[in-house]
């Protein structure tokens, strides 16, 4: 897992029967990391808006902070399939359509400016190249480890529906 952790786009399904370490070991991993674990707390009012604002914090410390950033997701979080939805999305192609309004994505880029300049020397500076920039940089930083039970028959039906979840840690 820290292995995982420790190299650019890392991300990990950890698979195994409750109560076999699968959360413990994530955050020792991202504590030897020296990254930053972030968890959701599944409330009554906690819906997609709030996962989508949960993703927005993580990006933003991943992005243009460039802190490596650590995001535990285990099966009992899952309120919504478009939970999974939005995490096959982001480990498919580092974005999710529509989480910044593009004033946002302006000062975001903005902010990133300078050290795309010094990172890619020669390429223009426009706003789809400051975009990508941003997106490797949140690819590059966040972590994320989804934590399973084979047990769950929900399991094999998901692992199908959402093949980067799969396929791309």
């Amino acid at each position: 897992i820290n292995r995982l952790m420790e190299m650019p786009r890392g991300s990990g399904l950890l698979v195994g029967v409750g109560g076999s370490g699968k959360q413990s070991l994530t955050r020792l991993s991202s504590y030897i990391s020296r990254a930053s674990c972030k968890q959701i707390v599944i409330t009554k009012q906690y819906n997609k808006n709030s996962f989508l604002e949960d993703i927005k914090t993580m990006y933003l410390s991943a992005g243009p902070q460039q802190k490596p950033t650590t995001f535990l997701f285990t099966e009992s979080e899952i309120k919504d399939e478009v939970f999974l939805e939005n995490l096959n999305s982001v480990l498919l192609t580092g974005e999710i359509p529509g989480l910044f309004a593009k004033d946002e994505i302006m000062a975001i880029t903005a902010d990133m400016r300078n050290a795309f300049i010094k990172e890619r020397e020669g390429m223009e500076e426009s706003l789809d190249n400051l975009k990508q920039y941003f997106t490797d940089k949140v690819r590059d930083n966040l972590h994320i480890m989804i934590c399973m039970s084979p047990m769950n028959p929900k399991f094999p039906i998901r692992a199908r529906k959402f093949p980067g979840l799969v396929s791309c840690p």
